[in-house]
């Protein structure tokens, strides 16, 4: 062959290339992006063909010795952990809910400044398609203070470095889908399924019911936020009637999601017994569709929890699901909630039991393994004895910090009167949290709900302070800084029983009570070593006993100090908190 004729098949060929790209019409163009920004366009293919796809796009500054040098000066400090691409594409099977084709995964070349650029075709079959570009600088400024100047001189940094020219293009002979057709393209997941949970908007606890008459296999797709030490945005499934947990989207049970390394996913498939069930989703205050603060997921609009059914396993019958409205803390099951519960809070209610039940224990708290600092217990009225307490070694993740501890099982009591506490310390409560809120934050404290079914009104009743006949005198729910006293009187000599819990270390109490006579002489006092620990704070202390008293007149005191005492205490407080003080009773 000689020149000329292969300068002619190569200009022919050329030519040809030429007017296949020229020929093909523009589907898809996603450009001049603002700094954490998500664009997406739909489109359709009526056959298979091979589409054009332009896009330029960056690594990571972690990633390449460009930017790093930035990333350390503006966050202080480095990470050789692989970021997501700051600038990247990608193509979304809209029916498969699969990447059909990545930038930051394609054959890339070096583009202006410190770009990488893709210009290739890609053989898609038919279908419907979503293309997404995300823009996300992994160092992002917000300036509080609306300083002008250094917001421009970030942005002017941004277009030097390339990030005017992130875009991405397709052409082909596709159609461009759009409005509520496009709509309907995104949320094929949604078809038929039963339960449809969207962790968009903020902080949310969502929960749906349902109820499969036959063992049914049903289809799990979830998106969420994780990280190995805990879940921010997540969903679970459980037995509505046990409480048993069937599922949950954890670091460990999902794979990676595309984007920031705490998107996870979950798409499974699985067979559920007849019963009713009970699917839930719990977001924290950032980072979903309405606003994300890192690299997106590949599949946005699925950030959530979608169930649907596949089919029946008896014989292939066609499942019988039904949905119902589930209340997981229901009110008309409420015995008592103490709830929504801030810093430094100290909070108590009675109830009595007219027989002997099951009762539910609904506790949200904060604490780590050596001990609980917002936590709840129940004390018998009769004995001041505390009949249940929340151990964090009784509880399990409460979702989001790793902090967040939740007790939800049965507790059986006894006909009688009860009290239940729950305690905060100064940080990390109700609407203030300092790390992760959990994912049931408006019930942080405590409820007692009956095990089954509303509350029977004839077996559960508001307990009522009755007046007790053998108490000879009583001071208590002493404060800081109190020293009061009180009188009774003996006819002859009889025994009483003194109760009193005050504060002290060592060989010392600081707030403490004790008996005088009529000459002032002390006659009985509340000492260190007579006392035992009183629960909460090993400073708590308490006198319980019974001592013999000539007849005649005594004046019982009590002295606080100027810290610690009923409604301030600076250290988990006692188990029978509202005692703080002293009772005598007399001994029949």
């Amino acid at each position: 062959m000689n020149t000329w004729l292969v300068r002619t098949v190569v200009a022919g060929g050329l030519l040809a290339q030429s007017h296949v790209a020229f020929g093909q019409a523009t589907v898809v163009d996603l450009k001049d992006f603002r700094p954490r920004e998500v664009k997406s366009a739909v489109f359709a293919l009526a056959a298979s063909e091979d589409v054009r796809v332009e896009a330029v796009g960056a690594e990571s500054d972690s990633n390449r010795g460009t930017f790093s040098w930035v990333t350390t000066m503006w966050s202080g400090k480095s990470d050789a952990r692989r970021e997501p691409w700051m600038g990247n594409a990608w193509i979304l099977d809209l029916n498969s809910r699969k990447v059909v084709w990545e930038l930051s995964a394609a054959t890339t070349e070096r583009g202006r400044r410190s770009t990488r650029a893709f210009n290739g075709t890609v053989r898609l079959p038919a279908g419907t398609y979503e293309a997404y570009y995300a823009a996300f600088p992994n160092m992002y400024f917000s300036d509080e203070k609306g300083d002008s100047n250094t917001a421009q001189r970030f942005l002017n940094w941004l277009a030097d470095e390339g990030f005017d020219d992130f875009r991405l293009t397709v052409k082909g002979g596709g159609r461009v889908v759009a409005g509520a057709e496009a709509d309907r393209a995104r949320n094929t997941f949604q078809n038929g399924a039963i339960v449809a949970l969207r962790g968009d908007g903020g902080e949310k606890f969502l929960q749906s019911g349902f109820i499969l008459s036959r063992p049914t296999q049903i289809d799990v797709y979830a998106e969420g936020e994780a990280r190995e030490d805990g879940e921010f945005d997540a969903g679970w499934i459980i037995n509505a009637d046990t409480r048993e947990k069937i599922w949950k989207l954890t670091w460990r049970d999902s794979a990676a999601a595309g984007g920031a390394e705490k998107n996870r996913m979950a798409h499974f498939s699985k067979t559920l017994p007849a019963g009713r069930y009970a699917a839930f989703y719990a977001t924290d205050d950032s980072h979903d569709a309405s606003g994300w603060n890192a690299a997106p997921p590949h599949d946005p609009r699925a950030w959530g929890l979608f169930i649907r059914v596949l089919a029946a396993e008896a014989g292939g019958a066609a499942a019988d699901v039904k949905p119902f409205a589930y209340e997981h803390v229901p009110v008309s099951a409420t015995i008592v909630a103490l709830t929504k519960v801030g810093d430094r809070e100290s909070r108590s209610r009675g109830f009595t039991l007219n027989r002997p039940m099951d009762v539910r224990v609904y506790a949200i708290g904060e604490g780590r393994p050596d001990r609980m600092v917002d936590y709840a217990w129940i004390t018998s009225v009769a004995t001041r004895q505390k009949v249940w307490e929340m151990r964090y070694a009784d509880t399990e993740p409460a979702g989001g910090d790793a902090k967040n501890r939740l007790f939800d099982r049965t507790v059986r009591l006894e006909k009688g009167d009860y009290v239940v506490h729950y305690v905060s310390d100064d940080s990390h409560s109700y609407d203030d949290w300092n790390a992760a809120a959990p994912s049931d934050g408006p019930h942080w404290g405590v409820t007692l709900l009956t095990a089954t079914g509303p509350v029977d009104r004839g077996a559960v009743s508001d307990y009522t302070e009755k007046a007790d006949p053998s108490i000879l005198a009583q001071l208590v729910r002493l404060r800081d800084d109190e020293r009061p006293r009180k009188t009774f009187k003996l006819d002859r000599e009889s025994q009483v029983r003194i109760y009193a819990i005050g504060e002290g270390s060592g060989r010392n109490l600081s707030d403490y009570g004790w008996i005088e006579d009529t000459k002032g002489k002390t006659v009985w006092e509340m000492t260190y070593r007579s006392t035992q620990p009183a629960g909460g704070a090993a400073k708590n202390r308490r006198f319980d006993g019974i001592v013999t008293l000539p007849a005649g007149e005594y004046t019982v005191r009590f002295e606080t100090d100027n810290s610690h005492a009923f409604g301030s205490w600076n250290a988990n407080p006692p188990d029978d908190p509202d005692m703080w003080g002293i009772t005598v009773y007399r001994v029949k």
